[in-house]
């Protein structure tokens, strides 16, 4: 039987991919899947149950940014609006940023947007799916009842799309709604769009950008567990989590271990030919890959015999233990209060992440990192490209501002505000 037999009248196949670009297919109608659809269907056929799933939701994206997809949201509307929203949140040319045109700090507390859509600036940071009475799945919330507010938010995003992220890479994609729209009209039984092309719109499946750690932790399956350690492999690989040598060499060889399995003789050749793969882009150029290979290979060796899922729980616990882990990172420029090179706090490009744990200004190739948790968080404010946030440093200066240039401001000023009301709702348990 063809597959074209297969598919019922107004269906074509759509790819969901996973973090390291592998992927499932499945037959929709994108006219009539809606987000929290699409998000039970691929849960179903990866084999993760509900309280798992609770963790992962659609994401659409290229090379260039992410957006978590609302849960009552077709398909078909976000192809048709992808250009758009690309146009909004992905950098342009530089533009120059000075600390006086920066966005006005507004009070001397927490600016606290009102949720549902009543928020001006609000890009939603709120749904991903209700999928169950007693499943919540907000990237805002971990309350039923906040949930059930949520759904019925339906205005309070941008063109039906919860906008958060920005992945690390440089190239830009063309618009695939004309692609979409002459693949559907003539009914091509295909993928829709034309997925994993370099630069191209595809969906994927991970995890949310509001996720207490706890509830990572309590996750059961080992196909659940396999997700998260892909994410983790992901960020570690692209420095969005910056660590030293000793630790990017136990990493490297718990992965080598669950990809390879015990060393053979051609894992080096292996190793050395995808390095990409295996050693953070902020460490590579250190050392050649005959180096690291030579540093790789024996802790690889040690791991024989090991168990592929404890090896995964163990990759996860190590990276766990850093501040910054489980945030959603967006690429930013420091705008320094002063012009003098030597006083400077970060020089340039920096990645602005966000997670249970508070703001996070990360430098990878210093290997500088400065958090603030949420109790030191003052004020923040955002601009169509910059953003601004005040902090309590508990220092002798005792309050100071920070100014980046970025087109995804309005992003960070959402998810802080999604991250700082979970907080004040465990200040008052």
């Amino acid at each position: 039987m063809t597959e074209k037999k297969i598919l019922k009248d107004n269906q074509v196949l759509i790819r969901i991919y996973f973090i390291d670009d592998t992927h499932k297919t499945l037959p929709i109608d994108p006219n009539n899947t809606t987000g929290d659809q699409l998000w039970d269907l691929v849960s179903e056929k990866i084999g993760i149950n509900n309280k798992d799933a609770e963790c992962f939701f659609i994401w659409a994206q290229n090379d260039d940014i992410e957006w978590l997809l609302f849960n009552h949201q077709n398909i078909s509307e976000v192809i048709n609006n992808w250009s758009i929203l690309k146009k909004r949140y992905c950098n342009k040319e530089e533009e120059t940023i000075s600390p006086i045109s920066s966005p006005k700090l507004l009070g001397n507390t927490i600016k606290m947007k009102i949720r549902g859509g009543s928020s001006s600036s609000s890009s939603g940071n709120t749904t991903p799916p209700p999928s169950s009475p007693t499943t919540d799945n907000t990237t805002a919330a971990t309350t039923a009842d906040d949930s059930n507010s949520l759904k019925s938010s339906s205005g309070g995003g941008k063109l039906g799309f919860l906008t958060i992220g920005k992945k690390k890479s440089s190239s830009t994609s063309t618009s695939m709604s004309t692609t979409v729209a002459i693949e559907h009209a003539s009914k091509l039984r295909s993928s829709f769009p034309t997925l994993g092309e370099e630069g191209h719109f595809r969906l994927v499946y991970r995890p949310t950008s509001v996720l207490p750690l706890s509830l990572e932790k309590s996750i059961v399956s080992n196909e659940a567990t396999h997700l998260f350690y892909i994410q983790a492999i992901h960020n570690v690989i692209n420095s969005n989590y910056p660590c030293e040598e000793d630790i990017a060499l136990k990493l490297a060889s718990i992965q080598l271990q669950v990809s390879v399995g015990d060393h053979k003789a051609e894992h080096q050749s292996h190793f050395k030919e995808s390095i990409d793969r295996y050693i953070p882009s902020h460490l590579k150029s250190k050392r050649k890959p005959e180096e690291w290979e030579a540093l790789v290979i024996p802790q690889h060796t040690l791991l024989r015999g090991s168990d592929p899922a404890q090896l995964k729980r163990a990759y996860l616990e190590t990276c766990q233990r850093w501040t910054y882990y489980g945030s959603t990172f967006f690429d930013a420029k420091y705008i320094p209060t002063n012009h003098s090179f030597f006083q400077q706090e970060f020089q340039g490009k920096v990645s602005l992440g966000v997670n249970g744990n508070g703001f996070h200004i990360i430098d990878p190739k210093a290997m500088k990192i400065v958090s603030y948790h949420y109790k030191d968080v003052l004020v923040w404010d955002s601009t169509p490209t910059s953003f601004t946030i005040q902090v309590n440093t508990n220092k002798s200066d005792p309050t100071k501002v920070y100014t980046f240039k970025t087109r995804q401001g309005e992003l960070v000023n959402d998810l802080l505000h999604d991250w700082a009301v979970e907080w004040e709702k465990d200040l008052k348990k």
